[in-house]
């Protein structure tokens, strides 16, 4: 019977992804935009023909149009603004990230029911999943108060990570 009950296992992903948009979209959207400008001042800079260049060994693009054969370099001295950005990105993608979605992952797999899930997340990020109650109303297996005080104990440096990622966001 309670197999039944349980939510399409698409559910869980459909949650992962959405907190990942709600709490990752502004920053994703502003790192974009800061590569961007970067590669618009190499380009004008290096008076290039075509918005990329290649940085250890990476390749940055913002231009459609298929890249040219000879590849932009990117200029000295934007060195250091493109050090910082990567910088940035990497401490956001080693550190962050994998906290916080394996904080995600760990409260969806501990439970089926979406208020258990409202009881163990920080409020901050409701909000997405509040949508999904109105359209799965069933409840399955709850968490007891023990175990969401456990899991919220356990994990309280993701819990602090996610709450300072929604202020960040009003920031930006």
């Amino acid at each position: 019977m309670e197999d039944q009950l349980q939510h399409d296992p698409r559910t869980k992903k459909q949650i992962k992804d959405l907190l990942y948009t709600f709490l990752y979209e502004q920053v994703d959207k502003q790192y974009k935009q800061r590569l961007d400008a970067i590669i618009k001042r190499n380009t004008l800079i290096s008076g290039g023909l075509h918005d990329s260049f290649i940085y250890k060994g990476e390749y940055y693009c913002c231009d459609t149009s298929p890249a040219p054969r000879k590849m932009n370099r990117l200029v000295p001295q934007l060195y250091s603004t493109m050090d910082a950005y990567l910088k940035e990105v990497k401490e956001l993608n080693d550190h962050e990230l994998p906290r916080v979605m394996g904080f995600i992952t760990q409260v969806l797999n501990a439970s089926n029911d979406l208020h258990d899930y409202l009881r163990v997340l920080p409020a901050s990020v409701h909000r997405p999943i509040e949508k999904l109650v109105a359209s799965c109303p069933y409840r399955t297996k709850k968490l007891s108060d023990f175990d969401v005080d456990c899991i919220q104990k356990k994990n309280e440096a993701s819990i602090d990570l996610m709450k300072s990622r929604m202020v960040l966001n009003l920031l930006i």
